[in-house]
């Protein structure tokens, strides 16, 4: 008659078991899914982080025209990391190209290549970001840039100094 009522020999009631793997893959899994997507996101900043209304800027100039007597040289380019006044990392990409009087010339800037860049990199990183995204400011940086190639490389003659790209993210 035990065996009709559902109970063990004993007299007591038999328990279901609730598989553990079943547990795992049906509440345990998705909160571990969901948690560590909320994670990500907020190591990246894309939650939680503080809010800037700045929006990615970029100014493309079309290339330098060609004139006469000009030889263009492009110097690969400066990614730079400057912090916004909130503190929030941006990305800051420049690409300078050289207006030089001759081909031969070429020759003096890639001896001095890495004085160059490194000296342009020093300069580009000690200018504020807001300078990246104002026109003015751009012109500005360009005649710092033509002093500190001319303080770099006193024998080179060069005619102008253009920012192809500049690029804040």
């Amino acid at each position: 008659m035990s065996d009709e009522l559902g109970t063990e020999a004993g007299g007591a009631p038999e328990v279901k078991k609730l598989p553990v793997g079943k547990l795992i893959l049906l509440i345990l899994l998705p909160i571990l899914l969901i948690v560590g997507a909320a994670a990500g996101l907020f190591l990246t900043g894309m939650i939680g982080g503080k809010k800037t209304a700045a929006p990615t800027a970029t100014q493309e100039a079309p290339p330098p025209p060609k004139l006469s007597g000009g030889h263009y040289t492009s110097l690969s380019d400066f990614i730079l990391t400057l912090r916004t006044e909130n503190g929030e990392p941006r990305v800051v990409m420049v690409t300078i190209s050289l207006q030089l009087s001759s081909q031969e010339q070429n020759a003096i800037v890639k001896a001095g290549d890495a004085r160059l860049r490194d000296s342009i990199n020093m300069l580009l990183s000690e200018q504020p970001l807001q300078n990246y995204s104002d026109p003015s400011q751009l012109n500005n940086l360009r005649s710092k840039l033509a002093e500190e190639i001319k303080r770099v490389l006193p024998n080179l003659n060069l005619l102008g100094v253009h920012l192809t790209r500049v690029r804040v993210q």
